[in-house]
């Protein structure tokens, strides 16, 4: 790496980094202003530090969140940004004098891209699976504050679910009340409890819900063979174990949770029976959208250096002009990536379809940008 790869990649870092605290600012900013009412009545009578505090842990969480959403954008307008200025002050002429290709002096910009967009997929499969609680409370809760239920079959079994209301911190349900099919009880039982516990798969042990001081007694259910299978007493004698592959991000913001789930537990849930079509169709097109959304932004990045580094000689206001079509290539791109996704959703494309064409017209269209780059 030379000493001009060395500048570049500080420079587009540094507006990365510019960029990101703008908004990360902005938005605690206007969502902590817009919802102060409801922090102020959780920490009535507790004084202005609590207050203070509890803003500042939602945010610090919600961090990684907003990073997840709007990273690909920084990223690539970072780079916009970091040529635009090095062309406005005449930095890339030495470099074309002496040379050297376009695409050779700008290698910096890739190579950062890739570091950040690690950095975003870890971020995807570590952090967020592990906060995923605390990104799913509502302003001015924490995670041991009460959430809504939303009732849904387990796919297993065909169990349904439901509940007074849910405790992120410790994945439990308050009051449940899972609905037992014929298969399992040989009519329709509604088993109630105190609490139930999800237990997430632990070697050999499956994933399930330990529903505790269960009502009706396991013993005095009529079990079929595979009710048998699904629910297995406890040593205690009132509590019920459900083996079952529903969990409790699903139970809880159930359309919060594919964007907070771990790649491989999303390929888990693929391989079991889907709920429904429609939850099928979105894990599909989640998993196709990870897997390309780095491909995406490497494209986005390609598309940059032609569109802004143009083989015409351009006055300051032509180069207005190129950064204008160049963040309206940007939004066709990108806009384009999520309609196509939507289709996905409602069936009216393939998911592979709707993921991987945007990418391959995208392509197509970056390599035939690398014709008017300035060289």
């Amino acid at each position: 790496m030379t000493t001009f790869d060395r500048y570049l990649l500080q420079r587009f870092l540094y507006v990365c980094m510019v960029f990101t605290i703008a908004v990360l600012g902005l938005y605690i900013i206007i969502d902590g202003f817009t919802n102060l009412d409801a922090f102020q009545l959780k920490s009535e009578g507790k004084g202005t530090t609590y207050l203070v505090l509890l803003m500042a842990e939602r945010y610090v969480y919600q961090s990684a969140n907003i990073l997840d959403l709007a990273g690909p954008t920084i990223v690539v307008i970072s780079a916009l940004c970091a040529l635009a200025l090095m062309l406005k002050q005449g930095e890339i002429h030495p470099m074309l004098a002496a040379g050297v290709p376009t695409y050779r002096w700008a290698l910096a910009l890739p190579v950062g891209a890739l570091l950040l967009n690690a950095a975003m997929v870890f971020n995807q499969e570590w952090v967020l699976p592990r906060i995923a609680p605390h990104l799913q409370t509502n302003h001015g809760d924490t995670v041991n504050d009460k959430q809504a239920v939303q009732p849904q079959y387990d796919p297993k079994w065909w169990i349904f679910i439901t509940g007074e209301s849910t405790i992120p911190g410790e994945q439990r349900i308050d009051a449940p009340e899972f609905l037992l099919p014929p298969s399992i009880a040989g009519d329709f039982v509604k088993l109630r409890g105190e609490s139930a516990y999800f237990y997430a798969r632990d070697g050999e042990s499956p994933p399930g819900w330990l529903i505790t001081k269960a009502d009706p007694p396991l013993a005095s259910l009529k079990l079929t063979d595979q009710g048998r299978q699904a629910l297995v007493p406890q040593p205690d004698g009132t509590s019920i174990f459900i083996s079952a592959t529903l969990t409790f991000d699903q139970i809880c913001q159930q359309n919060s949770s594919l964007r907070l789930v771990s790649t491989p537990e999303l390929v888990r849930r693929l391989q079991q029976p889907a709920a429904s079509s429609i939850s099928r169709r979105g894990q599909l097109v989640q998993l196709h959208a990870r897997l390309t959304r780095p491909l995406l932004n490497m494209l986005a990045i390609f598309a940059v250096i032609p569109l802004i580094v143009r083989r015409e000689r351009t006055s300051p206001l032509q180069q207005v002009t190129n950064i204008g079509v160049c963040m309206l290539t940007l939004g066709v791109m990108y806009g384009g990536s999520m309609a196509c996704h939507a289709l996905g959703q409602t069936g009216l494309l393939r998911p592979e379809q709707a993921v991987w064409g945007p990418l391959v017209v995208s392509g197509s269209y970056v390599a035939w940008l690398s014709g008017v780059v300035r060289t």
